[in-house]
């Protein structure tokens, strides 16, 4: 018995481990501010208690997850304020991103129209599953594209964020599926190579979704919020 949970403890990597809590965290099964323990997600996923640390560890670093001494670790609850700075910040380099990608994109922009195509799809089919996986893939492509791999790693980092990952489950249905307007937008800038224009769209989409977040009630947020 205990060489078959030694085995099954080797059958998920690190990075596997910290993407089915990721998921959790996306589908909103984990909720901002809930405490996790390395027990039970040893438990849950059969694998071993330093794995899931490391898990912890890594999302803690990428900012998904808070670890506290004394407190132990918990999915990241952020102040009103928090989320005004992280959005500003996600704003500026999407907005950078799309600048640097589009003279790419615009000579090659099928990788692009596929995902808007997917997106189109699953707004008209109302999946907001789908919207959710085609809008990241979206958003990524143009860091992706800039051969900036600073801004690319940058921009992966503020993806595994609570309130860009749950944007679906917190926000109205109507209002998540009213964005992909924006995306048509920028596809319809970048196949003009309309780089400054293609900027100007995604920064101003980025903070529509800040001002989407900021509407929810204040139990949404951590206290301090005025700080």
């Amino acid at each position: 018995m205990t060489q078959t949970n030694a085995e099954t403890s080797e059958s998920l990597t690190v990075q596997q481990i910290a993407d089915a809590i990721t998921n959790a965290i996306r589908e909103g099964r984990l909720a901002p501010g809930q405490r996790l323990t390395e027990v039970d997600f040893a438990k849950k996923l059969r694998v071993s208690r330093p794995s899931v640390r490391e898990a912890f560890r890594q999302l803690s670093s990428d900012g998904l997850l808070l670890s506290q001494p004394y407190r132990g670790v918990s999915v990241r609850h952020m102040t009103r304020r928090e989320v005004d700075d992280l959005f500003a910040v996600r704003g500026a380099l999407e907005g950078l991103a799309v600048r640097l990608a589009t003279p790419f994109l615009a000579g090659a922009i099928k990788p692009l129209e596929d995902i808007q195509t997917a997106l189109d799809v699953a707004e008209s089919h109302r999946d907001l599953n789908a919207m959710s996986r085609e809008n990241l893939a979206f958003h990524m492509l143009f860091p992706e594209t800039s051969r900036n791999a600073l801004l690319c790693e940058q921009l992966r980092r503020i993806a595994n964020n609570v309130y860009w990952l749950q944007f679906r489950v917190l926000v109205a249905d109507e209002k998540v599926l009213g964005t992909n307007a924006a995306h048509r937008a920028i596809v319809d800038a970048v196949r003009s190579n309309d780089a400054k224009l293609a900027e100007a769209i995604m920064i101003d989409h980025v903070d529509q979704s800040r001002q989407m977040v900021q509407a929810l009630s204040d139990d949404h947020f951590a206290d301090n919020s005025s700080g």
